[in-house]
């Protein structure tokens, strides 16, 4: 049965009304689980865990750059990462939670390592702390999607099929997770619910952060529509990562019985919204839409 927290979490989530910086720290965990799970499920292809640590953090370098060269043209009193040669990975890190999450901190190895000894840390922290809790969370919910841009470039010169297993491993990380909030929220297997869960997710990641949408119990139906997620316009990003990313939501879906399809992407069909729609799984096959 869920506890007062449980049902006190679900509401906020349902609300949409986490303080700043408790999204900040939702983002920077589930962008270290993130990558967590991709050295787990990537060890087979790339050389074991080792060598999938390591190509993570090679592929997720020009990302970083990227990403740090925009924060520090907001934050104009970040250090200047052509004199501080660490300061990529220091304030990236920090950003990360790298200090309560050390396991992380290999993430960073190829922008020059993570902060590890306590003046790496008192250095990071008091370059960030300038930064307002908004603008961390914010920021980080950037790199969920460049991150997956990365990824599709990078790792098809190390492995083959790479976006079929990115969309297969995203698939099964859905599933875990709403199978994970079923039992900790005791929920009944609705429609309602199974999109209650699919946007907790989307929430603390900005994706299609103004929403709306409709269930109908009966015919076990329902979608979402929304605007635009915070990566759609970065360089690279297109239709197929929509499809990769929705496999995540497909997984959730799956656990409710449910059969998720990506009915729009303003990558492909233009505009300013994205929809989903759900409905009852059918037989055959579940098919991957990458495109």
């Amino acid at each position: 049965m869920p506890t007062f927290v449980d049902r006190a979490a679900r509401e906020l989530f349902r609300r949409e009304r986490l303080p700043v910086r408790v999204r900040w720290w939702f983002v920077a965990e589930g962008m270290c689980e993130w990558y967590r799970l991709l050295a787990e499920d990537l060890a087979p292809y790339l050389g074991g865990r080792d060598g999938a640590k390591r190509a993570l953090s090679e592929v997720s370098l020009p990302m970083f750059r990227r990403r740090y060269g925009l924060l520090s043209r907001a934050h104009p009193s970040l250090p200047d990462d052509a004199r501080e040669p660490r300061a990529i990975a220091l304030v990236l890190g920090a950003l990360y939670r790298v200090a309560s999450n050390t396991g992380a901190a290999w993430i960073f190895a190829g922008a020059g390592g993570a902060p590890r000894a306590f003046r790496d840390h008192a250095r990071a922290e008091a370059w960030i702390q300038p930064i307002p809790m908004v603008a961390r969370w914010e920021e980080l919910t950037h790199h969920l999607g460049e991150l997956l841009v990365a990824l599709t470039d990078g790792l098809p010169a190390r492995m083959d099929r790479a976006r079929p297993i990115l969309g297969e491993l995203c698939f099964a990380a859905g599933v875990r997770y709403a199978r994970k909030m079923r039992r900790a929220f005791g929920l009944e297997g609705t429609v309602g619910e199974a999109l209650e869960i699919l946007r907790m997710s989307e929430y603390v990641f900005r994706v299609n952060p103004d929403h709306w949408g409709t269930t109908d119990e009966r015919a076990r139906t329902g979608f979402l529509e929304g605007t635009a997620c915070p990566w759609y316009d970065a360089p690279g990003w297109n239709g197929a990562h929509c499809g990769i990313f929705g496999q995540f939501q497909s997984g959730i879906a799956s656990a409710f019985g449910l059969r998720y399809h990506l009915t729009t992407t303003i990558p492909k069909h233009g505009g300013h919204t994205c929809r989903v729609d759900v409905r009852p799984a059918g037989a055959g096959r579940r098919r991957l839409e990458l495109a």
